[in-house]
């Protein structure tokens, strides 16, 4: 069923409804998209810089592909312009995406800090562990074999209660991650019943705007924190930290873009009066403050050598504690 139109107020589409002017950057941004996924592709081809913390990240440079073609195709197509299912599912993957690149830099900073607080002993014997057999995802510091030297680990102070902490911030912060997106599913779900309940506009704008402040609040408190261990372990590189805050800077411009624009109403998916997020100026500002910084902060980090800027292994960094020692007999 389609609806170009109705009888009560709905929150404006982000990005407003796909209209001809639209097809160009909507190409654009498809193919920008889909060049990611053979860097992705090539990156894990080499053992040097394989890893699957960023799966995330492939996933959503082949969803964002799909995205704008679809968007390109309702540019040129009016039935599908007004397609409720479509503009539910477009609605939706917006209300997620920032936050999915979140969750993709959340671990990796997971990673960088918590290697950086292992000390001699605790390094020297994961590097024995990856040497001798395959490692469980939480010993895995492979990255230790380009340009680190085991026998030079002396001198390593180690830092257990703050790998402790660093592990359990990590641990909540993906489980708040997880009930943001969850969030972000419900509104878009809820969206296409807006569209024909006036009962359903307050609902669907109150869990846009707790999803899309909760994804800023994640992201900035991640970048303050990266900042903070810069200062605070003097094994975390200041560059690692750099790439980290403008990541989450990227990702954070889509958030405030959001917060901006999801107080606009329209009665219409084709309207094109104040507030419909129609209009040309509009959908100039989708592009350069919601398409762009997703596709630039995605880029950074498919494109990054991610194993040696975040000291990451092949899965990251799983545990929630360290392992006993075991006794030997």
């Amino acid at each position: 069923m389609s609806s170009s139109s109705t009888t009560h107020e709905f929150p404006s589409p982000i990005g407003g409804a796909p209209f001809p002017i639209d097809f160009a950057p909507s190409i654009l941004f498809s193919v920008l998209h889909a060049l990611l996924i053979p860097v992705f592709v090539w990156r894990m081809s080499f053992s040097r810089t394989r890893q699957y913390v960023l799966f995330g990240a492939l996933v959503f440079a082949v969803e964002r592909t799909v995205f704008y073609a679809l968007r390109a195709h309702a540019a040129h197509d009016a039935g599908a312009r007004t397609n409720e299912s479509l503009e539910t599912y477009l609605q939706t993957t917006l209300a997620g995406g920032f936050i999915s690149i979140g969750m993709d830099l959340m671990q990796l900073t997971r990673a960088l800090l918590v290697n950086a607080t292992k000390g001699s002993a605790v390094l020297a014997s994961e590097a024995k562990v990856n040497k001798d057999k395959k490692p469980d995802w939480g010993s895995d510091v492979s990255f230790l074999k380009e340009g680190f030297d085991v026998e030079g680990f002396a001198g390593f102070e180690d830092h257990p209660r703050a790998r402790k902490l660093i592990r359990q911030i990590g641990g909540a912060a993906l489980a708040l991650f997880w009930v943001t997106i969850v969030l972000g599913i419900v509104s878009g779900v809820d969206y296409q019943h807006a569209l024909h309940s006036g009962a359903q506009t307050d609902l669907v704008r109150t869990l846009w705007y707790i999803s899309t402040a909760l994804g800023l609040f994640l992201l900035v408190a991640l970048a303050a924190g990266a900042v903070w261990a810069c200062r605070a372990l003097p094994r975390v590189p200041r560059s690692s930290t750099t790439w980290i805050v403008l990541v989450a800077a990227l990702a954070s411009t889509v958030a405030i873009y959001r917060l901006v624009v999801m107080r606009f109403t329209t009665t219409s998916l084709l309207s094109d009066a104040p507030g419909s997020l129609n209009s040309l100026q509009s959908k100039i500002t989708f592009y350069i403050f919601h398409s762009s910084p997703e596709y630039l902060a995605v880029a950074i980090l498919i494109t990054l050598d991610v194993r040696r800027v975040f000291m990451t292994g092949l899965w990251g960094d799983r545990r929630y504690a360290d392992p006993k020692p075991s006794s030997e007999h």
